[in-house]
């Protein structure tokens, strides 16, 4: 392991990346300054963006803005800054040093994270997937099973039908490359302790998901999906969901919700 943050800094491209937690802690590092859009949450899966900007050994993620109360003329900056222990490709040790991050990190000296690539679980072994998508666009109710067997119920809430698939029902036989990596985010997305915030707003899509695997089922429903499930989200909307082998058909199928 690297033991100092300024090894890391010679290398900003081993910053980069999806950085995640045994209690799902995120930090998600894409781009630095000012226009910057990066990512942290914590294990009570509060999200939130910032600007991000490098210090010799410190990563300051900020919120910078105005306020009415100074005519919106006088800049605010609320720094969340997390000094660097050691980094590697894999691992990355960061201790919150500001009162702002050592409050969002609950107090924690020490957060130790993973980076994304790193977290692939080839012990998941898939049974049965189940999506549900209800919003103002299409609503969607889609099942997929380890024989790579996919049937999608859509509903056209749209009022130009030439939108999206007419209502009705659609099954496929997934191919082996789209079935394969189905596989990879549901075993790269730390599945096991994976949870999903309760959060509710009339606007947003309520997404579901009910995952079995290893004869365990796991339950999932939210507006804002956590980031680190955000592959596995958007895979099952523009890949299943519009897959290109999709047909119509008069089966019937009772999809669990």
């Amino acid at each position: 392991m690297i033991s100092s943050g300024s090894v890391c800094l010679a290398q900003p491209r081993t910053l980069k990346g999806t950085w995640i937690s045994t209690e799902q802690d995120l930090i998600e590092i894409l781009t630095t300054r000012r226009d910057s859009i990066n990512f942290i949450s914590n294990k009570l899966l509060q999200e939130d963006r910032f600007h991000l900007f490098i210090f010799s050994d410190t990563l300051s993620f900020q919120d910078i803005y105005t306020s009415s109360s100074t005519q919106f003329k006088t800049e605010n900056t609320d720094r969340y800054d997390l000094k660097i222990i050691s980094c590697n490709d894999s691992i990355l040790v960061v201790s919150p040093i500001s009162d702002l991050s050592k409050k969002y990190f609950q107090k924690r000296p020490i957060i130790s994270l993973k980076n994304k690539k790193y977290i692939h679980d080839n012990t998941i072994v898939f049974e049965k997937l189940v999506y549900h998508s209800i919003f103002g666009g299409p609503t969607i109710a889609l099942q997929i099973d380890s024989s790579k067997n996919l049937f999608m119920n859509y509903i056209n809430t749209s009022s130009n039908k030439k939108y999206g698939l007419p209502t009705g029902n659609y099954s496929a036989v997934l191919d082996d490359e789209t079935y394969n990596e189905l596989i990879y985010h549901l075993q790269n997305c730390n599945i096991r302790t994976l949870k999903f915030r309760d959060s509710k707003g009339a606007d947003s899509p309520v997404i579901s998901l009910i995952i079995y695997f290893n004869g365990k089922r796991k339950y999932l429903k939210s507006i804002a999906p956590p980031r680190i499930s955000a592959d596995l989200v958007s895979f099952i909307i523009w890949r299943l969901c519009s897959y290109e082998n999709l047909k119509p058909t008069n089966d019937k199928k009772e999809i669990e919700r």
